[in-house]
Parts: C-alpha cells; structure tokens; sequence
C-alpha cells in the first residue's frame, strides 16, 4: 500500500495475498511460507466481500449438473460413440464431455471400445444407476471450508489462535501479533501516480485473437476488450439486444486504438465485416466507420449463402464450426488476389466464424486476412 496509518512495509518483506484462498489449510500453508530466511515478514490479505463470488462458481462448477451427465448416458444408449460424435449429440464441451465420460467410467456405466478402429463410448445396460452423492458431498465440503476462510477474515479474536484450531491445536493463546492483537489496522490509499498507472493499463490492454492455421492465410488478431460484465461488453449488449442504435463512438475509438498499437504501421488495402446473422446493420455500419476512419476501402461482398443459427446456440467448438461451415461468399467486382484483408466483426467467442471465411478468402487469393473486433469472450469455446 501507498499509505498506511501506522509505519510503512517495505516492498521487499511484504507477502500481500489478493484472492481470498480457498480453506484455511491452504491460507496456512501459504502464509507459512512468509519470513523463512528469518527476518520479519508482514502478511496481508486484501479481501472484499464480492471475493467470495469467484470461488463460489468454481466449486458449485466443480462437476457438471446432472442433466448433462443424463444427456450423455441417453446418446450412449442408443450407440456406442466417440468424443466428438457425444459432442454433437449432446451440445456439450469438450471439457464437461471428458469430465462425464471418466465418471461414468469410474462408475463402471460405461466402457471403452473400439469399432472398426475407432476407440468409442458404449454404454453398460447391466450398470448400477448414476451415483453423483459424492461429488455433492465434495461441493458441500469445500463450500463449508470457504466459509470457515469466511470466518478467519470477520473474526475479531486472535487470527492465529483461529487457524490453529482450525487444525485442532487448541494449546495456542494470542499470537500477540496480528491486527486483532495488536490492534494495528491498516488502511490503503489510491494515490494519483497508482490510479494513472491501473487506468493506463486498462486503456492500452488489448486482447489478441489466435486464430492463425494450416493452409490459410490468416493471421492474428486483436480485440479492444473483453465481452461480458466489462463496460465495452455492456454496450455491446445494449446496441444488439436492447434496441440501442449503433455502437456507441467510444467502441469506435478503443477499437482503432487496439488496431494502432497490434498492427502498428502495417497496411490493408480493403476493409470487410462478417455477415451479421441476428445484428442487423450493427457490424455493417461500424466496419464503415473503421474504413473511413483508416482511409480504407471498404467492400461489401462477403455475404451468407445459407441460414446459420446464432453461434451462442452451441456449446462446443465442433457445432460451432459445422454451423458455419460453407456458408460465406464474395459477390463484389473489387479485385482483393494478393491483398490484405481487415475483417471486422462484434464480438469473438470460439473463432470458428472468422476462420470459415478465413479459408474462403485465402481460397479466392486474399494473400493476408487479419480480424480486428470490439471485444472478446473470456474463455471462448473449450
């Protein structure tokens, strides 16, 4: 911290901890490793009382629900599968999908087997019915144990006193060096050189698009931000889905800001977009924009030869990229063989979209096709 009431830590002997730990076994263990070479250390843990929302979601996501445990036993009744096939059955991930497979395995409901040299999923119609008691058992632990990490943050008694009987050492009085013991409470202030500092970081961060392949000619990308509680994916979601006009000017800006600083001084010759499937002229008219902005030029050929379902419909990367799959062309008289493409779009979850055209594009001659879009999934499709 910046300043405090009482003294200053030195940076060197500081050990600060800023996500609330899981248990209080594991804040233990941590904290143990403070002051080995024998000096003194100070330990702090920053904490807010939304930290806990964070842990909460990976231990109520420690498992799959039990529908998509369902899901995949009902595809495998009907015949024996492999990954990708449960995949396209179920509209599952790929991580949920192995998760539940080794379960069912563990369970003994289903097996493994090969079919005309495939290895595929069979389902035991002799098999005990599906037990998911300890998993729940398990959730309900680790939730009691963050609980308890709950309890060491509130507590107004000694802190260590707390954690040693947490590990059912009761012999331990006041450590007489905490702040309840002490009666030493530190306070953080933002200084200005801090608060330009986060503020610089949040405006000149920009996530990169990996989308680079085999026998195409695309190549990175770069996203102005993140999609989701983020104020650019706010706005992203109050112009598509809440009637709320175009994309407001300062996506506009960040975005041309994130084009500046990953592409630097390189050169496009033409500007496209993707073909909106439920965004109207949103995508369209902020692609126009970004041209005119850049002094590009602008093409409207790349357009849909087939109705595709939404990309959110799908929870996994084989839909997503069936979905898309053989569906874009270009319908313009503007010569692009052996030029550099900017293909603009919304928003970037898996990249199977990007990529489709991507192999179109490089299959009419585009020699480079680069996209450049508002904002990014965090996680995209696994």
């Amino acid at each position: 911290s910046d300043e405090q009431t009482e003294g200053q830590i030195p940076a060197d002997r500081a050990v600060p901890r800023g996500q609330i730990p899981a248990s209080p076994i594991h804040y233990y263990q941590e904290i143990g490793r403070a002051g080995r070479d024998g000096l003194p250390t100070d330990i702090i843990l920053l904490y807010h009382p939304d930290d806990k929302e964070l842990p909460e979601v990976f231990i109520n996501n420690s498992r799959p629900p039990r529908q998509n445990y369902q899901k995949v036993i009902d595809a495998l009744k009907k015949e024996p599968l492999g990954q990708y096939d449960i995949m396209r059955k179920t509209n599952l991930n790929q991580t949920q999908i192995r998760v539940i497979c080794a379960d069912l395995i563990d369970q003994n409901i289903i097996g493994k087997a090969v079919y005309e040299k495939r290895k595929k999923y069979e389902y035991k119609f002799d098999s005990p019915a599906l037990n998911l008691d300890p998993f729940e058992d398990l959730r309900r632990f680790k939730m009691l144990e963050l609980r308890k990490m709950l309890e060491y943050i509130e507590t107004c008694d000694c802190r260590m006193a707390y954690l040693c009987s947490y590990l059912d050492d009761t012999s331990v009085g006041k450590c007489g060096k905490c702040d309840n013991d002490t009666g030493r409470n530190y306070y953080i202030k933002m200084t200005e050189t801090w608060e330009t500092e986060i503020n610089d970081f949040q405006e000149s961060y920009f996530p990169e698009l990996k989308v680079t392949l085999q026998r195409t000619n695309l190549t990175n990308g770069v996203a102005s931000s993140y999609y989701g509680n983020t104020m650019v994916g706010r706005a992203i979601h109050h112009s598509k889905y809440e009637s709320g006009g175009d994309f407001p000017d300062f996506l506009l800006q960040r975005t041309l800001k994130a084009y500046h600083d990953y592409f630097g001084n390189e050169n496009f010759d033409i500007v496209m977009y993707v073909p909106s499937t439920e965004s109207g002229d949103l995508v369209k008219n902020f692609a126009e924009k970004v041209a005119v902005e850049l002094g590009i030029s602008l093409s409207h050929g790349l357009q849909k030869l087939k109705f595709t379902q939404p990309q959110k419909c799908f929870e996994n990367w084989i839909l997503k990229k069936e979905n898309v799959k053989d569906s874009f062309c270009y319908c313009d008289n503007i010569d692009f063989v052996g030029k550099s493409i900017l293909l603009i779009d919304d928003v970037f979850d898996s990249g199977a979209t990007i990529k489709e055209i991507g192999r179109t594009l490089t299959g009419l001659g585009a020699e480079r096709i680069a996209p450049l879009v508002i904002a990014k999934t965090v996680g995209g499709d696994l």
